[in-house]
């Protein structure tokens, strides 16, 4: 895609948060070098369960798509001048190192808007650049799934004592959102002149994300958990879950209750007569009668397969859905029509990543492929004016790779 063409960012970031919004910038035109060190590779291309055939990782991939990567030594004083280089005509610096890593190697705030005053400093961090814990390191399932509430709401719900494993990955989506915050900074630029600092962080989104809960919380109560544990004490039968008889499931969201869906509804199902029924004839009787609504609609819904339902349902007026499994979403119609998961071609074989979930003009765009470790290092020295003599002698020395 061409939406951030001609935007250029340094990407000095590890693991999969911030990584993943340079991603973003990438998939969406930026010219996104990925700086890592000639002896330490981001970690990620390593994680453990995500391997592929040919050594890299699809985690990696997944958020390292369309970057240009180099390898430079910023412990060395050539290669922070290297780093320096990048920096001066950059337009985004994107980093994830906490606040003592970016000072003593030379590339916090203060070294970086030196160089570029006008640049978008744009860091990602666990809990916030601010407060007791802004120098601790935070990851997803610490900081996103636990400290961020969404554990303790997932346990609510489930009625269960003991906080389940993450659901999710709270990294791509707090990536996203970093990546729309460096943008909203690049359009103030563009009107103003002036860089911003932009800050992401794991806890912040987290908060943001499970807002409901929280905030209902704050009201003595938990908006989440209580609609979703007393299936018999919703507002009407048509709120609900029901299991298929292959032991499926599909949710019914009439949030209106409006009568035409509810009628159409019963002619649907097969059961006309429950829309003249005294119990369920107009919302407030539904709403009174739900546990006797949602009886019937147990039983009425064992009888079929979930795939049998699916056709049933498909010219249905109210809104409902299928529980679906990860691996039924790449055969979703609305998945493909709408092109929400891409192949990419590496030499382990096809991989078929998400894009991020904005359309331009109604498309999405091919993610890039990701760059293997230190890929563009010779292409990046070039345009910055190094003879291939002078980047053989920075390799020879260590200085990159």
């Amino acid at each position: 895609m061409d939406i951030l063409e001609g935007i250029r960012v340094v990407d000095l970031t590890m693991w999969a948060f911030v990584p993943s919004a340079g991603g973003v910038l990438a998939h969406w035109g930026a010219d996104v070098i990925k700086v890592e060190g000639p002896h330490s590779p981001d970690p990620v291309r390593f994680l453990k369960g995500t391997e592929m055939p040919d050594g890299e990782t699809w985690m990696y991939r997944h958020y390292g798509r369309g970057k240009r990567a180099i390898a430079i030594d910023l412990k060395a004083d050539r290669g922070r001048e290297l780093l320096y280089r990048l920096v001066r005509d950059a337009d985004v610096f994107l980093t994830s190192y906490l606040p003592r890593t970016r000072k003593s190697l030379g590339f916090d705030v203060a070294d970086i808007q030196a160089l570029n005053p006008n640049i978008i400093y744009a860091r990602g961090s666990g809990q916030g650049p601010k407060g007791p814990d802004a120098q601790r390191s935070g990851y997803d399932g610490i900081t996103w799934w636990g400290r961020g509430t969404l554990a303790s709401s997932a346990m609510g719900v489930a009625g269960i004592d003991f906080p389940p494993g993450m659901v999710g990955h709270g990294d791509g989506i707090s990536g996203m959102t970093l990546a729309g915050g460096i943008c909203a900074a690049l359009l103030k630029r563009e009107r103003t002149g002036k860089g911003s600092v932009v800050d992401g962080s794991l806890l912040g989104t987290a908060i943001w994300f499970n807002g409901p809960s929280i905030i209902s919380s704050g009201l003595g109560s938990d908006f989440m958990a209580a609609g979703a544990r007393a299936r018999h004490d919703q507002r009407h039968p048509t709120t609900n879950t029901y299991r298929s008889g292959d032991g499926r499931f599909v949710l019914l969201s009439f949030l209106g209750d409006h009568q035409d869906e509810w009628v159409d509804f019963c002619e649907h199902i097969g059961r006309p007569e429950l829309a003249s029924d005294p119990r369920f004839a107009t919302s407030a009787a539904r709403n009174e009668n739900v546990a006797a609504g949602v009886a019937i609609l147990d039983e009425v819904f064992s009888q079929h397969t979930l795939e049998e339902w699916r056709n049933t349902l498909a010219t249905a007026k109210g809104a409902w859905s299928s529980v679906q499994t990860p691996a039924e979403v790449f055969d979703d119609p609305q998945t493909v029509a709408n092109g929400f998961l891409r192949p990419v071609e590496y030499p382990g074989g096809t991989l078929r990543l998400p894009v991020p979930p904005i359309l331009f003009d109604e498309e999405a765009g091919d993610p890039p492929p990701a760059p293997s470790f230190g890929q563009h290092t010779d292409d990046i020295l070039a345009e910055m004016g190094l003879s291939a003599a002078e980047v053989e002698e920075l390799r020879s020395s260590g200085v990159v790779a």
